[in-house]
């Protein structure tokens, strides 16, 4: 080495902000000096509204099997279970594309991240 600095590869870096959602993103958002590579930026920003999303949609859905009947509350609550299982397929496949260097926007949620964040995504 010439005594420069090693600059790790972004690409596990960008998986890694997914690993634990909102905690992980915020982290890597303001952590040096990955908090200067737009891609990993790109993937905590998505990260953190990914987990918020989430986070909302079963707070919401536990709301309803709360007050409903018990009938229609175990039909929302097992339905509650499958998108759950869903979306952390997705999860893992957001990780996946990460590491693989794509850039890959979810669809609706970036437009609302990118409104948050101040940014423009490609």
């Amino acid at each position: 080495m010439d005594g420069d600095t090693i600059k790790s590869e972004p690409k596990p870096v960008a998986a890694l902000t997914y690993l634990l959602g909102f905690v992980s993103g915020v982290l890597f958002l303001y952590l040096e000096p990955y908090n200067q590579d737009e891609f990993v930026r790109f993937h905590a920003r998505q990260s953190i509204g990914f987990s918020v999303a989430w986070f909302a949609l079963n707070v919401v859905l536990g709301v309803f099997v709360a007050i409903l009947p018990h009938a229609i509350g175990a039909l929302i609550s097992f339905l509650q279970g499958l998108t759950n299982l869903g979306i952390a397929i997705f999860w893992v496949l957001l990780m996946y594309k990460a590491y693989n260097g794509e850039r890959y926007r979810i669809p609706e949620l970036a437009d609302v991240i990118d409104n948050v964040a101040g940014s423009r995504g490609a």
